[in-house]
């Protein structure tokens, strides 16, 4: 019965992210990439590396696609190239 309710209440919320339209929900995975940068920065060097993320596997599972130049960190700039082409592009194509 609780994996159940959970299981409604995970659609419901996912259901609720998405009714509020494509654009805004891309806004929102930008900027929590963003802000996963931002927060797995800590030593506020403009880069992250592996070692930085262990843990997050999302992160991690992605790091290949948004490490550009394969230099074993992910920089400022490679994370919002990635948003860009992940998520504000799609933004643009829902117009």
């Amino acid at each position: 019965m609780r994996k159940t309710i959970a299981a409604l209440s995970l659609l419901l919320v996912a259901g609720g992210t998405w009714a509020q339209g494509p654009e805004d929900y891309y806004k929102r995975l930008a900027q929590q990439d963003m802000a996963l940068f931002e927060r797995y920065d800590a030593n506020g060097d403009g880069r992250i590396s592996r070692s930085d993320i262990l843990g997050h596997i999302d992160l991690l599972a992605r790091f290949n696609d948004i490490d550009i130049n394969r230099d074993g960190y992910i920089t400022r700039e490679e994370m919002q190239t990635y948003v860009e082409r992940q998520y504000l592009s799609r933004i643009a194509s829902t117009k």
